[in-house]
């Protein structure tokens, strides 16, 4: 089945990456939602461009059937050129900084590559909110990735109420709570805005079903959206077309470990590891420096580092049930938030913000708090920063 132009493939994808501009395309509407795309944040993961410039060649054509406003925006300019991760900083590490500051500083005269972008995007993100945000509280976002290792595709995104119903729609792995161990993200950025944010992951850097997977992701994220409606045939269709052939089961995750790495080129993962693929405590993953590493516990691993640079080595998944997702909705507006500064070694810090001494409280502390809905942040060995999401 071949719906609409979206799938003539070669062509467009032919371009050289110097063509790209800031606003890959954009069409706007007075009223209804507001859908902002971010694609290529990471100058070597092209497949969010391609996928981007097929959806915007089919919508300049139909744009009478659009109920809202889409901006596609393209991310690290000066790496997509030269197809690399990042220049000097990774653009999507950096956004902790921009909101305490960092681009208004005068003293910072943005030598860095990253912060030029950051700067650039950041102006563009702003134009757009303003455009908006007197006429509509509707506008949502989403970040457009792809991995260096072999995988189906997957969501990831800051573990709120809105964004679990913004990813909800989709057949495809979903990875909670992300913000936690990777920060400065500019998903979390978006999220501290006020915004639902989410993240697709579509499969491997190079991999052709990868811009399938995202383009297809794009069409489904419109029509829930209600930005545009497609037929029912055409929701199966691309459904089927992200979920492809994978066994892996359409459940939520959550991050139980991650492995930092310091200098990317030290460190060299063990071949052959998948996505998702089941690891168990004492499994050799991965060398480091010379010294093996080995799994600290058992789940399944996530993200393994198949490139030069980066600094997340690889994750551990545990999974999480429906029925935990149920009972943190439940409790997260309810009363019980009032009294959780009487837990043993929680002290209140500040309105929606605790601490927690790990020597005092020793037992599901992560979990009391997650449930609910509030991130939690290691700020030192032995103590948890947690604060309403």
């Amino acid at each position: 089945m071949q719906e609409r132009s979206t799938l003539v493939k070669n062509e467009e994808e032919s371009f050289e990456m110097e063509s790209v501009d800031r606003i890959i395309w954009s069409h706007k509407k007075d009223t209804g939602p507001v859908v902002v795309i971010f694609a290529g944040i990471h100058g070597n993961e092209v497949a969010g461009i391609h996928a981007s410039r097929r959806l915007a060649r089919s919508l300049s054509e139909n744009t009478d059937l659009l109920n809202g406003s889409i901006y596609m925006i393209s991310g690290n300019l000066k790496a997509l050129r030269e197809g690399v991760r990042y220049l000097d900083r990774d653009l999507n590490r950096l956004w902790g900084e921009v909101s305490n500051g960092a681009l208004e500083n005068e003293s910072n005269d943005l030598d860095s590559p990253e912060l030029k972008e950051a700067d650039e995007l950041l102006a563009t993100l702003n134009e757009v909110v303003n455009e908006h945000r007197f006429v509509t509280q509707d506008l949502k976002f989403i970040d457009l990735h792809t991995t260096s290792a072999e995988s189906c595709a997957f969501i990831l995104f800051n573990d709120t109420l809105e964004n679990r119903k913004s990813a909800s729609y989709f057949p495809v792995p979903q990875i909670l709570g992300i913000e936690e161990t990777i920060h400065g993200t500019l998903l979390s950025y978006i999220n501290d805005l006020g915004y639902p944010a989410i993240g697709f992951e579509a499969g491997k850097h190079e991999a052709k079903s990868s811009v399938d997977r995202m383009e297809a992701f794009l069409w489904l994220y419109l029509h829930h959206t209600q930005v545009y409606t497609l037929k029912l045939r055409e929701v199966h269709y691309y459904e089927k077309m992200m979920h492809g052939d994978s066994e892996i089961e359409d459940s939520y995750y959550e991050i139980s470990y991650h492995h930092y790495v310091d200098d990317a080129s030290q460190f060299k993962m063990k071949e052959g590891f998948l996505n998702f693929d089941p690891v168990y405590k004492g499994d050799l993953l991965a060398n480091e420096k010379g010294e093996p590493i080995y799994a600290p516990k058992s789940g399944l691993i996530f993200m393994p580092l198949y490139q030069s640079k980066g600094n997340d080595g690889f994750f551990i998944l545990r999974g999480r049930s429906a029925f935990w997702l149920e009972l943190s909705s439940k409790l997260r507006g309810s009363f019980i938030n009032n009294y959780l500064h009487l837990l043993p070694g929680v002290e209140k810090e500040q309105d929606r913000v605790f601490t927690v001494d790990l020597k005092v409280a020793k037992f599901l502390v992560k979990e009391i708090f997650h449930l609910m809905g509030y991130r939690v942040i290691r700020k030192d060995p032995h103590t948890l920063l947690c604060y309403k999401r």
